[in-house]
């Protein structure tokens, strides 16, 4: 099995907001805040527990080729890129997805008159409304990288212990570290 690292954009949930000023001890701290109705959150009795469904699904060539191309025209150095293997959102259950189909029909429909009258179940009439109806609901989170799996002798090959004497050597040359409010930390 591979592994996985990746990013999660939390402001991609729908309604997902930053705030401050939360906490009287810490002003100018940043909460992000998700509301929990326009995302399908499932929270535990105890309130201890919030859950959000997710589904990733494999990138196609095109869309990492465009990936590759987007990092080669901006510059930036392409030594050891490696474009996302798989998307990341979230997945609704179906009442909650039904119900946010109907609620995006109703605002795209204020929206776009033009499309009143649109059969969903024709594909050739209501190609428009159907991809905005789906692209309102689609919550995108972020992308997922997937790692080449190595063999025991690689893992054990020296490049490790390189990487940790290297480590400690920028440490020994008195190599800044940026200041933390360590002593903040909830742990």
């Amino acid at each position: 099995m591979a592994n996985f690292s990746g990013t999660i954009n939390l402001l991609g949930f729908k309604g997902a907001k930053v705030f401050t000023n939360l906490d009287a001890q810490h002003p100018q701290m940043a909460w992000v805040c998700v509301p929990v109705p326009y995302n399908d959150i499932q929270l535990s009795q105890d309130g201890k527990y919030a859950s959000a469904r997710v589904f990733m699904a494999e990138t196609n060539d095109k869309f990492r080729q465009a990936c590759i191309q987007r990092k080669q025209q901006s510059g930036d150095d392409m030594t050891g890129y490696m474009p996302p293997s798989h998307q990341m959102e979230v997945s609704f259950t179906q009442e909650f997805r039904q119900r946010a189909l109907e609620a995006a029909r109703k605002r795209l429909l204020g929206e776009h008159p033009e499309w009143t009258g649109a059969d969903l179940e024709d594909p050739e009439r209501n190609t428009d409304l159907r991809n905005a109806m789906y692209d309102a609901v689609r919550c995108r989170l972020g992308s997922m990288y997937c790692h080449q799996r190595q063999s025991p002798a690689q893992t054990a090959a020296a490049p490790a212990a390189a990487t940790a004497a290297q480590g400690a050597q920028s440490w020994q040359e008195g190599a800044p570290f940026p200041a933390q409010e360590s002593d903040d930390l909830p742990f």
